[in-house]
C-alpha cells in the first residue's frame, strides 16, 4: 500500500524558517564572541617570561631604584625604565646573576638612551643595582672589574673603560655602558653619572677597601671582596683579597674582618683544617713568627694569622720566602685597624 506524502502548511513553513534564522544568528554571535578574548585570559596565555617583564616594567613592585634614574639633557630615552628583582634578574643579564644574588642583591633598574650629542647616535644603557649594603656593592663592583682598568675619582670605587663607567655609591652598584667609544663619550657619561649621584641618598663616607692592604707590590685593580665559599672552602665568606707582585715572587693577601676575636680564631682553625684535608702540610721555618701558621702543597704556600677581630694571611704564594715577606708586610697594616 503506497503512503500518501503529507502536505506542509504555510504556518509550519514560516515556523521552520524562523527556527533556522534564529540558529543562524546564534552561530554568528558565537563566532563573534570567540574573537573577543577576556583580558584575564590573554594574561594567562602569555609565556612566563613575558608576564615577568610586564610586571617589572609596570613599576608596581620595584620602584626605588627606578626613581633614581635621572633624565639628562642629551640623553634621549628610547623606552620606559625597566626594573628587576631576584626572581627575574637573569631575564635581563642572560642568566649571569650568580655574582649578584649571593652578594645580597635587592633590585635593579635600567633604561636605554640615545646620546643625541654624538653624530652617530650612540646607544647608552644605565643600570643601578641596590645591593643592600656598601660592602655588597663593592663585592659586585670588584667581581666585575676588568684587569688593567684605570681608577677614576668619580667615587671612592670607580673605574672607566673606553665605552663605560663602573662605580659604587653607598649600597648601590652602577654601570653606564655605551655601544661604542668616541672622543666625546667620557665627558657625556660623566655628566650623566654626576646627575645620577646627585639623586642617590648620602650614606656617609665610603672607604676604598684597597686602603686596607700594604701598598708595596699591590696591583690596585686586583682588590676583590669575595662573598661566598672563598678559596673553595664552604662557609668562608666576605673575604677581601689583593694580588701582589714582589721581588721574591707572587702571592695573594687576604683579610677577613669578623665580629669578635674568638670568631676570627675559630675561622682560622677551620681554614687550617680545610687546607690539611686537601693535602697541605705544615712548614717549619725559623723565620716565621710563633703565632702564624705556614703550610705548603707542592709549590703553593699558605700563611694564616689572626690579629684581634681579623683573620688574614697569604694565599697561593709561589715560594715560602714571598709568603713570609708578604705576611710581614701585612701584619703592621692590620695592627693599625680597629
Amino acid at each position: 500500500m503506497a503512503h500518501r506524502k503529507a502536505k506542509v502548511g504555510a504556518v509550519q513553513k514560516r515556523t521552520g524558517y524562523g527556527i533556522i534564522a534564529v540558529l543562524g544568528l546564534i552561530t554568528i554571535w558565537l563566532l563573534f564572541q570567540q574573537t573577543r578574548f577576556n583580558p584575564a585570559v590573554l594574561v594567562a596565555m602569555r609565556p612566563p617570561l613575558l608576564q615577568g617583564r610586564a610586571q617589572a616594567v609596570s613599576g608596581q613592585t620595584l620602584v626605588a631604584t627606578a626613581a633614581l634614574l635621572p633624565e639628562v639633557p642629551g640623553f634621549k630615552p628610547l623606552a620606559p625604565t625597566e626594573s628587576y628583582g631576584p626572581e627575574n634578574l637573569s631575564d635581563k643579564i642572560d642568566g649571569k646573576d650568580e655574582l649578584y644574588l649571593p652578594a645580597g642583591f635587592k633590585e635593579m633598574s635600567c633604561r636605554k638612551f640615545n646620546l643625541d650629542t654624538a653624530a652617530d647616535k650612540t646607544f647608552v644603557e644605565v643600570f643601578i643595582y641596590d645591593m643592600g649594603s656598601a660592602a655588597n656593592a663593592f663585592a659586585v663592583f670588584s667581581g666585575q672589574r676588568r684587569p688593567g682598568s684605570p681608577s677614576i675619582p668619580l667615587t671612592a670605587n670607580a673605574y672607566a673603560t673606553g665605552n663605560a663607567l663602573f662605580f659604587t655609591q653607598g649600597r648601590y652598584y652602577l654601570e653606564i655602558v655605551a655601544d661604542r667609544a668616541s672622543k666625546t663619550l667620557p665627558g657625556s657619561l660623566e655628566a650623566y653619572a654626576t646627575a645620577l649621584l646627585a639623586k642617590i641618598p648620602s650614606e656617609g663616607g665610603q672607604a676604598n677597601p684597597a686602603l686596607l692592604f700594604p701598598k708595596e707590590g699591590l696591583a690596585q685593580d686586583s682588590v676583590r671582596l669575595l662573598a661566598t665559599d672563598v678559596f673553595s672552602m664552604e662557609g668562608l665568606n666576605n673575604v677581601l683579597t689583593g694580588e701582589y707582585h714582589l721581588k721574591s715572587g707572587n702571592a695573594t693577601a687576604f683579610i677577613a674582618r669578623r665580629d669578635a676575636p674568638d670568631q676570627a680564631q675559630a675561622e682560622a682553625r677551620r681554614y687550617l683544617d680545610f687546607l690539611a684535608a686537601n693535602g697541605y702540610q705544615k712548614v717549619q721555618t725559623p723565620a716565621a713568627a710563633g703565632d702564624i701558621s705556614v703550610l705548603a702543597l707542592d709549590n703553593s704556600f699558605e700563611v694564616v694569622l689572626v690579629q684581634g677581630r681579623i683573620m688574614a694571611g697569604v694565599h697561593d704564594a709561589t715560594s715560602v720566602d714571598v709568603a713570609l715577606d708578604l705576611a710581614a708586610k701585612l701584619r703592621p697594616a692590620l695592627k693599625e685597624r680597629p
